[in-house]
């Protein structure tokens, strides 16, 4: 049933039938005694198996994550198997209900631009799609597919985009259009600037309703209960009028943002980010990440307080003023556009006094 040969490379091949086709494939292995025995006490047992079963006969079409399935089973034995694992959940939030014939290179690339503007990094991107690859590769090895459409993808030059802050008309978008996860994480970035670590570690004592104060002493990282970023970064806060709407106890909790067991989230999440870009899109907002909330709220200071910048600083949780400045201040268009034209520059009004 299942033939074993060696080609001119020096390597140990397999020849079976699968799909209703002659199928020839590599082992991958060089022709020694002891590799031949282990195909024809291992291999070549474990592949007849399968064929008996008739996992090898004609099948229609499936769905990624089906193929991804059996893509995992055959990595299983690898060390970096768990992350693999975790590449292809993210993958198939994407791709997963895709019929594995109907996806397209522009669907693979589109995923792509989703993955660098979500801020990772050229080399992350590649590594997803060493399993994007393998997954196709899966379906052609069953004759679903006849060509793998995720190879020789073009990184796109990418740079990394500066964060841009929401318009007052888009927050109140956002807000009115968010479900309850989401319209209770914006109104409290939007209203706070807290990072996004600050927030999922907010708990219901943190919030000094009497005061109109936030206390701003934890953050989650990596799924661990940690300090903030830095010292300046344990705060308080001004709890605004505005975000008090927003806020309601849950019963039985201590966190304001909780997993199904009831303690803390670990991280904001994938699941979160696939829901915040679908809102984004529900809006009809190019994609900002989540973060931008922070960003939104120390530009709305800039341009609509009376806070001096190093108010700002303290509030954002930033040791100094520098921080504010940098990254902030470019946003600040037209302002000095708005000084009085009668303003004297070059008066000495101390000298004009003496004559």
């Amino acid at each position: 049933m299942v033939k074993m040969f060696k080609r001119n490379n020096g390597k140990l091949y397999l020849e079976y039938e699968a799909y209703g086709k002659s199928v020839q494939k590599s082992t991958r292995l060089l022709d020694t005694p002891k590799n031949r025995t282990l195909i024809n006490k291992e291999v070549i047992p474990a592949l007849e198996a399968r064929i008996i079963s008739g996992e090898f006969a004609k099948e229609k079409p499936k769905t990624f994550s089906y193929y991804s399935e059996i893509y995992l089973k055959s990595k299983q034995h690898l060390k970096d198997y768990n992350k693999k694992k975790q590449h292809v959940t993210d993958i198939n939030m994407f791709f997963g209900e895709m019929r594995i014939d109907k996806i397209t290179r522009g669907d693979v690339k589109d995923w792509v631009q989703m993955r660098l503007d979500m801020g990772n990094s050229p080399k992350t991107v590649k590594n997803y799609l060493v399993n994007i690859r393998g997954t196709l590769h899966e379906a052609i090895d069953r004759e679903i597919i006849t060509q793998n459409v995720a190879l020789n993808i073009k990184m796109p030059s990418h740079k990394p985009k500066e964060i841009e802050p929401f318009s007052s008309k888009e927050v109140q978008l956002l807000l009115s259009e968010a479900d309850k996860f989401f319209k209770l994480y914006l109104s409290i970035g939007f209203y706070t600037g807290m990072r996004m670590g600050e927030i999922i570690g907010l708990q219901y004592d943190d919030f000094d309703f009497e005061n109109k104060v936030i206390h701003v002493k934890r953050s989650i990282y990596k799924g661990k209960v940690t300090t903030p970023k830095t010292d300046g970064s344990i705060r308080e806060i001004p709890l605004f009028d505005e975000l008090m709407p927003y806020l309601s106890k849950q019963e039985n909790s201590i966190w304001l943002f909780q997993g199904l067991d009831g303690s803390h989230l670990n991280t904001f999440g994938q699941h979160n980010y696939e829901g915040w870009a679908k809102l984004l899109r529900k809006c009809g907002l190019k994609y900002r990440k989540p973060g931008s909330t922070r960003h939104t709220f120390i530009v709305s200071l800039l341009k609509n307080s009376d806070l001096s910048i190093l108010e700002i600083a303290q509030m954002a949780g930033h040791m100094t003023t520098q921080m504010i400045i940098k990254h902030y201040g470019k946003y600040i268009k037209g302002e000095h556009l708005k000084v009085d034209r009668k303003l004297k520059l070059f008066t000495d009004k101390t000298a004009d006094n003496r004559l």
